[in-house]
């Protein structure tokens, strides 16, 4: 098996948001990830950060059988689920990225996995 590919997910504070929320919600996103084995890293801020929008992004490394994607879009499916705020999430794979959002998130997770699919 060679190099894993890193795939962003950009958590994306709504208006209001403070940075506090964000970091706590990324934290918690961080360990339901590692609970399913998905190893991720910190991202380097560029753009976002600096310009205030109060998101903040991991890399979640797709490594491992063939369910990973599956699982990777099940953990950030139930995990945007629990939220109030933040509610949106960027996912971006090389230079192509998608949006998911709360209220369209289900409707939206076949186009996240083969999104994703992409990639392996």
């Amino acid at each position: 098996m060679g190099e894993p590919r890193w795939v962003e997910v950009r958590v994306v504070g709504d208006a209001g948001v403070d940075e506090g929320q964000c970091v706590k919600a990324v934290r918690q996103l961080r360990k339901e990830l590692a609970d399913e084995g998905l190893p991720t890293q910190d991202v380097v801020q560029t753009g976002g950060a600096a310009q205030g929008d109060g998101s903040i992004a991991i890399a979640v490394a797709l490594v491992g059988a063939g369910g990973v994607v599956p699982t990777l879009v099940a953990v950030l499916r139930d995990w945007i689920r629990r939220r109030k705020s933040p509610g949106r999430i960027v996912v971006t794979l090389g230079d192509d990225s998608i949006e998911m959002e709360r209220p369209t998130f289900d409707g939206r997770a076949v186009l996240l996995e083969e999104f994703l699919n992409r990639a392996r």
